[in-house]
């Protein structure tokens, strides 16, 4: 193929990506209140979720000498799917017990009066994070995703969800629709990394040599820095957009536009692309919505657990693409 010829030979991007996570449902945030999070980093960004429902079984509890084996069910519409989760642990010394609507499970050692209590789901998720075991039935379904920050980062995700019209909406549908399924939100934290790319193949026009070295020291120098409620608003915008959650209406079509007043201003940053990632490999589940199905990403990039979307923030003809491969500079 011929060679193309392009404004500069290097490209800026920036990568915003899942650092932190905790996921957890809004009785949990009811109960331990804004102590629960007090000792985390701040959330800005949360997905609202939902996945199937979970109960015990009605025989659940199979005791070994030195383990013991739970019965759970994993209800998917009008079919049960039963799984077992297997606990290494002196039976002899613990007592269980659960109580409707058998989502959780009672735990006691025997002497002793008091019982400590597990979420059945809390448990599979720990249980699964160090197994081998694949369970799509129990990957997230993204139905929203909001943003809380304040003009100086006051205000959390844990805040904005006190009072969120739309949770209380989705939590009313969902009982009403789909009653097998539970809602659950993961408050995310967000960081950023800076991609630049300087390919020896790439021709570039002579009279810019000079200009884009400059770029590239302001690049490095921080130039192109975001402030961190423009990165807050520009995750929320790129992950929206990659969802499409039915839930939402900003950003679905406008994002990324120069014309939309939100986020105009990150096109004259000089900035090529943003691309997110969200790595759930941790946790071993997907994230998903029907715009964005399990393990399908841009360019065939495909890595268990990991969503990724990248948007272009440049519309000049004469520089080339990150991550679609013209910077090796071959046109197509």
């Amino acid at each position: 193929m011929d060679k193309k010829t392009f404004k500069y030979a290097s490209e800026f991007a920036i990568q915003m990506y899942l650092s932190r996570y905790q996921l957890l449902q809004q009785a949990d945030l009811e109960i331990c209140g804004k102590d629960f999070l007090k000792n985390h980093p701040p959330y800005h960004i949360y997905f609202i979720l939902r996945r199937s429902k979970l109960k015990l079984g009605r025989e659940y509890c199979i005791k070994n000498n030195n383990s013991i084996e739970f019965k759970y069910i994993i209800h998917e519409q009008n079919e049960e799917h039963e799984r077992k989760l297997p606990i290494t642990i002196n039976a002899k010394e613990y007592d269980f017990h659960t109580e409707y609507p058998c989502n959780c499970l009672y735990v006691k050692k025997k002497n002793n009066p008091y019982s400590d209590r597990y979420k059945l789901a809390m448990l599979v998720d720990d249980y699964h994070k160090t197994s081998n075991e694949v369970e799509p039935l129990l990957d997230l379904e993204v139905l929203y995703i909001g943003q809380a920050f304040g003009e100086n980062g006051e205000r959390t995700a844990v805040d904005r969800l006190d009072s969120h019209s739309t949770l209380q909406k989705i939590y009313s549908e969902t009982m009403q629709k789909k009653p097998d399924s539970e809602i659950w939100i993961l408050l995310a934290l967000f960081e950023q990394k800076n991609i630049s790319i300087i390919n020896g193949f790439t021709s570039m026009s002579q009279e810019n040599k000079n200009d884009d070295f400059t770029r590239l020291v302001n690049f490095h120098n921080g130039a192109n820095q975001l402030s961190e409620k423009q990165m807050i608003n520009l995750t929320e915008a790129a992950l929206i957009k990659t969802f499409l959650p039915k839930y939402n209406k900003e950003y679905k079509d406008t994002f990324p536009n120069p014309a939309h007043s939100s986020y105009s201003e990150y096109y004259h940053l000089d900035i090529n692309s943003i691309d997110v990632e969200m790595d759930m490999a941790e946790a071993r589940r997907w994230l998903y919505s029907d715009s964005k199905p399990r393990g399908i990403n841009k360019d065939g990039l495909i890595m268990p657990y990991c969503q990724h979307a990248h948007f272009y923030f440049i519309n000049d003809k004469n520089r080339y693409k990150l991550f679609n491969y013209e910077y090796l500079g071959t046109s197509k």
